[in-house]
């Protein structure tokens, strides 16, 4: 295992690590094993990727960022459009972000899990392309300290700072997934930056054995998915080249 800086890290491991195998991760893991009810985990196919939520990554008609009045615009269009399948939820702000991003809507929410090996399999789930120019995947581990508050809800758009969501399960993906958000006060130019925050970097090499040995360990999109798209998406990669 190769470390990148010299500065400490949750006083367990460095700023940025590479791992060659899944051993080395497991390496890792047992270093920042304490506090294990904080730590949260984002895989994100290439390390230049930054922590910033996807309605930070799209632009208004006139090439810039979009404003937070244009952000309510869209919740409100999604909302209204929606509304047979989100009527329980029509008047809870932070639900239908979750459930606009869960769908593909652009919102002030970054995706997290509780579970790192589930961040691993999305770090390596695609396979790069000629497209991509990144040599190393990246797992983001972050310790805010604090503990997510179950139940805590609030209004989205009106924070001063980063807050963190636990969604209520409503989807058998967010239990699948371990997953929960960070809510950001400023989405379209600040990135989620933390002194908490080590990258763990995964050479594009080594990401097809470890997406191999994932499943040996029962992490694969049927399981990651659970749904028919899932199986499908499993069964595909089972026949497939990549695999």
């Amino acid at each position: 295992m190769s470390n990148q800086n010299k500065k400490g890290m949750m006083n367990f491991i460095q700023k940025e690590e590479i791992i060659e195998n899944l051993e080395d991760f497991y390496d890792i893991l047992k270093k920042i094993a304490q506090p294990i009810d904080t730590l949260m985990y984002r895989g994100v196919k290439q390390s230049s990727y930054k922590l910033i939520p996807s309605v930070g990554r799209i632009t208004n008609v006139e090439s810039k960022p979009l404003s937070v009045e244009d952000e309510k615009r869209l919740l409100e269009l999604f909302k209204y459009r929606a509304y047979p399948f989100l009527k329980e939820y029509n008047n809870d702000s932070i639900e239908l972000l979750v459930i606009g991003q869960h769908h593909g809507l652009p919102t002030r929410l970054l995706d997290w899990t509780k579970n790192p090996l589930i961040a691993l399999y999305f770090a390596v789930e695609k396979e790069f392309t000629k497209n991509d120019t990144d040599i190393y995947s990246c797992v983001y581990v972050y310790n805010p300290k604090n503990k997510v508050e179950l139940g805590k809800s609030f209004e989205p758009f009106t924070i001063t700072k980063v807050e963190k969501y636990v969604p209520k399960h409503w989807d058998k993906r967010i239990i699948a997934q371990g997953g929960l958000f960070t809510v950001h006060p400023n989405p379209y130019i600040d990135e989620l930056e933390h002194e908490e925050i080590c990258k763990i970097l995964i050479h594009k090499d080594i990401r097809r054995k470890i997406k191999e040995i994932l499943n040996k360990l029962g992490i694969h999109a049927g399981m990651i998915y659970p749904d028919i798209d899932g199986v499908a998406q499993h069964v595909r990669w089972l026949r497939s080249n990549e695999h």
